[in-house]
């Protein structure tokens, strides 16, 4: 059956994710060295928002890989338990147990149909027809693991899906099992530690904050939670922001790491003001879903 990872499993996914994090620390840095005449200590702030972006970078991208490991080693079961009954619930239980990020673990048929769904603290989607979701519907072409953008669910909310086939011990394609995550829950557990949010202010200590978007310009996270879900590009709220849409298409989607500005509006007291922001992005990715991590800081 499915097992919890060992601290040494766990940290050698870690300790992979952090050497690549350094030498992306390293190429941002060479980005970076056309400081000219800035002063000590505005390089000291960019170092950093460095170290920060890093750190998130790493955990971010720690995360998804556990993540995939531990579905990944659940289809492995699903292929001996089969995709019903006790044994695989079962499965599905031990899932949602060993990966405190999962909101839901289901089983579907080659059909596209729900069969077993474990929920954390909702309800379950059992007999649900998935087969119209796009992703559902190009993973059951390709039968190779799948992790989706973020979608609105079955079960009424907006998620992630990661997605491995399950093949029967005679090689036969019995359908997949699927794990959901929130990613604004999942990034929001991530981020707030490094900028050390404060519960009773609801506000960082730090100067810095993070957005996560995807390459369709979805903001999958941001500290003003009014703005989670919102597109980048379309959205009304950024029209008056041509220089933010202009980074985003332009340089942050096409460009998995670098730095530059924009102007977005700040709320202070109540009252809302225009800024320059500078920011720095990197990327964290898991079977070619890219997800751009984004730290900021007004400029003074």
């Amino acid at each position: 059956m499915n097992r919890k990872k060992s601290p040494g499993e766990r940290l050698f996914s870690f300790t992979s994710v952090t050497l690549v994090a350094i030498l992306l620390f390293c190429s941002i840095v060479a980005l970076g060295q056309d400081t000219g005449n800035r002063n000590l200590s505005a390089t000291d702030s960019e170092t950093d928002m460095f170290s920060i972006l890093l750190h998130f970078q790493a955990n971010v991208q720690g995360s998804l890989t556990d993540l995939d490991s531990d579905v990944a080693n659940a289809a492995q079961n699903l292929s001996t338990t089969g995709l019903e009954g006790d044994a695989a619930r079962e499965v599905l239980s031990k899932l949602l147990e060993t990966n405190s990020n999962l909101v839901e673990a289901s089983t579907f048929s080659k059909e596209g149909k729900i069969i077993v769904a474990e929920c954390r603290e909702c309800e379950g989607s059992e007999g649900a027809d998935i087969s119209s979701q796009e992703v559902v519907a190009n993973f059951l072409k390709t039968k190779t693991p799948t992790f989706s953008k973020q979608m609105l669910l079955a079960e009424g909310y907006n998620g992630t899906v990661l997605e491995y086939p399950v093949i029967s011990q005679q090689g036969e394609f019995l359908g997949g099992t699927s794990a959901i995550i929130e990613p604004d829950k999942l990034l929001d557990r991530l981020a707030s530690p490094l900028l050390h949010f404060n519960d009773s202010t609801q506000s960082n200590t730090t100067d810095y904050t993070f957005w996560v978007m995807d390459l369709d310009g979805m903001l999958l996270y941001d500290e003003d939670s009014s703005q989670i879900g919102r597109n980048l590009l379309k959205d009304p709220l950024y029209k008056s922001f041509p220089d933010l849409l202009e980074l985003v298409e332009q340089r942050i989607m096409p460009e998995r790491s670098s730095h530059g500005s924009y102007n977005f509006f700040q709320e202070t007291g109540g009252n809302k003001a225009e800024v320059t922001k500078e920011c720095y992005w990197t990327t964290a990715v898991l079977h070619g879903t890219e997800w751009r991590l984004v730290i900021n800081k007004v400029v003074h």
